[in-house]
């Protein structure tokens, strides 16, 4: 799946006489979901134990943080049981879980075929733009078990597309130009388009004829208001930050939740995390969990203070010579001697 953290497909060309996307096809959307095979959660996941590093007592988003982590260090069988308990509230994990059931050496090719193929088809029936696009990628080529079907794959690229995801957009953009359909690549190409940015469109146009200009601007109008925004697509992306970020707190620094029920927990890491990002010395994630973790424990001391107006730590968080666990050792040492 063609996730900026995840393993890609080559794309290649549309064959001859492949059937083109159609706004009749993309307004059928709900249909969509009728070509998929009939599952429920109980039916998709299976039973799995707890490990040493999750159990099903976990927050689920702090689940979901784990098993990402456990899936970029490829310790798969962990990632799998806690992506597992994560799923039934995060249907992200769900993406995860096909990938690492495509995997899974301990099983048959069809086992494993199968198993990654409805993981995708149940989060896609959920709206899930990461699934969905798995769903292009499986039809386009013919994997997971899928049978090969281009005009289906493209139907679930315009639908992946249109719950926000860029690279399903850019995609599609490629295969409207395949086509020859500049009114549409031309609408899409201003969809995602930064405000200030027309270059891309503008190169379009060029090519373009008036009436098929007219047409671009009008699909256009019509898209805007059915896509996914890029300020939700953000805010979804800084949701799955705050499991990132408390999963790695939890494990390596846990006293920082010390007296937090699961939603303040929540959202302290979430504010934190906001605040963080705007701060003129973070310029990274490593800025931005050091600076969670040592503002709780100098809240803890003196509660509502601040640490981005203490000079002093302010100065070791914004040394870039020091590694994360360094920066928040100096700077708890600061909190510590100044706050009693």
């Amino acid at each position: 799946m063609k996730l900026s953290h995840l393993p890609s497909l080559a794309l290649v060309a549309l064959l001859a006489g492949c059937t083109a996307i159609s706004d009749k096809t993309a307004n059928k959307e709900p249909s969509l979901n009728d070509t998929l095979p009939k599952l429920t959660l109980q039916s998709v996941l299976p039973t799995v134990a707890s490990n040493a590093q999750c159990n099903t007592q976990m927050d689920s988003d702090i689940l979901f943080g784990i098993g990402f982590q456990l899936y970029e260090n490829q310790e798969l069988d962990a990632a799998k049981n806690c992506m597992v308990m994560a799923a039934p509230k995060h249907p992200r994990a769900f993406c995860y879980l096909s990938m690492i059931a495509g995997q899974d050496e301990g099983k048959t090719a069809e086992q494993r075929n199968t198993e990654a193929f409805n993981y995708m088809a149940y989060s896609a029936m959920q709206n899930d733009w990461c699934a969905e696009y798995g769903l292009y990628q499986a039809y386009y080529y013919g994997h997971t078990s899928a049978t090969q079907d281009k005009a289906l794959a493209l139907r679930w690229l315009e639908r992946s597309a249109r719950h926000g995801y860029p690279e399903a957009q850019k995609d599609l953009i490629e295969k409207y130009e395949e086509q020859g359909n500049l009114s549409a690549a031309y609408a899409w190409t201003r969809i995602m388009a930064k405000v200030d940015d027309t270059s891309a469109s503008d190169a379009l146009k060029a090519r373009m004829s008036a009436a098929q200009i007219a047409e671009g601007d009008q699909r256009y109008n019509e898209l805007a208001g059915q896509v996914t925004s890029k300020q939700a697509m953000y805010a979804e992306a800084r949701e799955e930050d705050v499991g990132r970020y408390s999963a790695e707190i939890y494990q390596d620094y846990p006293d920082t939740f010390k007296g937090l029920s699961s939603a303040e927990r929540y959202d302290y890491v979430k504010q934190s995390m906001y605040k963080a990002i705007d701060l003129p010395f973070v310029k990274g994630r490593g800025h931005v969990l050091s600076y969670i973790v040592v503002n709780r424990q100098a809240q803890l001391k003196k509660p509502g203070v601040d640490i981005a107006q203490n000079k002093k730590i302010v100065a070791v968080m914004a040394d870039d010579e020091l590694s994360v666990a360094e920066t928040i050792e100096q700077a708890l040492s600061i909190v510590n001697k100044t706050y009693r």
